[in-house]
């Protein structure tokens, strides 16, 4: 799809990739709507080097960590949006913390930040996109290793920080192919490793050195204009096949029934 002169959302644009995706994007959009859970005084000089673009940036402020705060934001992103949102790239994350940490909301921090928070505000997103948007989720080959147990999928038990970051990308590959499997979706959608990449997550996961910014920013940006059919998961900028688990649809539809009895509060009735 083409995306010249409409208007994405970027979700954690205030750092890493996103940023760095942010900023490429601001010569192409019309509209740049980024998101960051920082207040906008906090981000003005992230701002300021996105907005050195021809697009109109407009900032929202929302907290992963509350789920009434994400509802919120997608109300604030669609109004943004003024006139249909025409791309969405979901790339806001947190690495697992040392201990298991939970949210106001009662969840995994990790899991919802990365995952419930991201689902909650593409579906809520859903009636402002724009017939034929792209939906892009960052997920990360560290999926590869481990497994969902939906019997403790919040990991009361066993806990380690790498397996909640894993599990939580897992989760976006399955939910990215289940709204793939949802013909009336009216919207692509496609799930994406960057790559090993430079960021603060991978320093505190894993101590590594990874990939340029920029590099981490073309595998986004390839993935949002590829000609998709839905459901395609690319793997630092090549089309691959995720873990014999992500393809598993029949649990990746007990997923969704757990996910979206999790947030039901927070979805339209």
């Amino acid at each position: 799809m083409g995306v010249a002169g409409g208007t994405i959302v970027v979700t954690g644009a205030t750092s890493g990739i996103g940023l760095e995706t942010a900023r490429r994007l601001a010569d192409t959009a019309g509209r740049l709507v980024v998101q960051g859970h920082e207040p906008e005084a906090s981000v003005q000089e992230d701002l300021e080097e996105i907005a050195v673009g021809s697009a109109d940036v407009v900032y929202v402020s929302c907290d992963y960590t509350e789920l009434e705060d994400v509802a919120a934001g997608a109300r604030a992103i669609a109004d943004a949006a003024d006139g249909g949102i025409d791309a969405v790239i979901n790339n806001a994350g947190v690495p697992g913390s040392p201990t298991r940490l939970t949210t106001p909301d009662g969840h995994e921090r990790t899991l919802q930040v990365n995952f419930l928070a991201m689902v909650l505000l593409t579906e809520l997103l859903r009636p402002a996109l724009s017939p034929g948007a792209m939906v892009v989720n960052l997920a990360s080959s560290t999926h590869e290793m481990t497994s969902l147990d939906l019997a403790d999928f919040e990991l009361e038990h066993d806990y380690s920080a790498v397996r909640a970051y894993a599990r939580s990308k897992l989760a976006i590959i399955m939910y990215t192919r289940w709204l793939a499997r949802a013909r009336d979706a009216g919207f692509t959608a496609v799930s994406l490793s960057p790559g090993v990449i430079n960021t603060d997550l991978l320093h505190a996961m894993f101590g590594l050195i990874g990939g340029s910014l920029g590099r981490g920013a073309r595998n986004v940006i390839a993935a949002l204009t590829t000609d998709a059919a839905g459901g395609e998961y690319f793997d630092d900028g090549r089309l691959a096949d995720p873990s014999a688990e992500a393809r598993d649809d029949a649990l990746g539809d007990r997923l969704m029934a757990w996910t979206f009895a999790a947030l039901g509060a927070h979805l339209p009735r």
